[in-house]
């Protein structure tokens, strides 16, 4: 991913979803990618492989008092080889075994609780593989922010 707006925050990191659509029952392991506004940045790639899914990342919306928080999310530049759907989610705001949000930040108590989420997912399109891209916004709080997100399908 690169920066595309004139500010980014958010950690958006990617692994593969497994084949086919994926449920909201379905258990996720610790390297689940996550983004926030007002978390840490982090570029990464995109790779999975032709006729997968991807997990793009899980958007975590909360306010200080662990709610959810009224956001938006789009696709200003849609992939060109497939298609991108948005879930409704909940995550612990977790990563890399600390919590997402920063101490000092007032959504830093949300850690030891499950959060709203919205949640990327790209499906490549029958028998592509190659590059793709796509931009998306998001937006929270009155703030805006843009990320590109570089996709391989191999």
């Amino acid at each position: 991913m690169r920066q595309a707006g004139t500010w980014l925050v958010g950690v958006v990191l990617a692994i593969a979803a497994g084949g086919g659509a994926r449920s909201q029952a379905e258990a996720v392991g610790a390297g689940v990618p996550m983004m926030a506004r007002g978390a840490p940045v982090s570029q990464q790639d995109v790779n999975t492989e032709v006729g997968r899914t991807v997990l793009l990342f899980h958007y975590v919306h909360v306010d200080a008092a662990c709610g959810p928080s009224t956001m938006a999310i789009r696709l200003t530049t849609p992939p060109e080889h497939g298609s991108v759907s948005f879930e409704d989610g909940e995550e612990r705001p977790w990563y890399g075994g600390r919590p997402l949000f920063e101490p000092g930040d007032p959504r830093a108590h949300c850690g030891n609780r499950l959060a709203a989420t919205k949640d990327a997912v790209f499906t490549p399109a029958p028998g592509f593989s190659g590059h793709d891209t796509l931009v998306v916004e998001f937006t929270e709080d009155g703030a805006s922010f843009s990320d590109t997100v570089d996709i391989v399908v191999r």
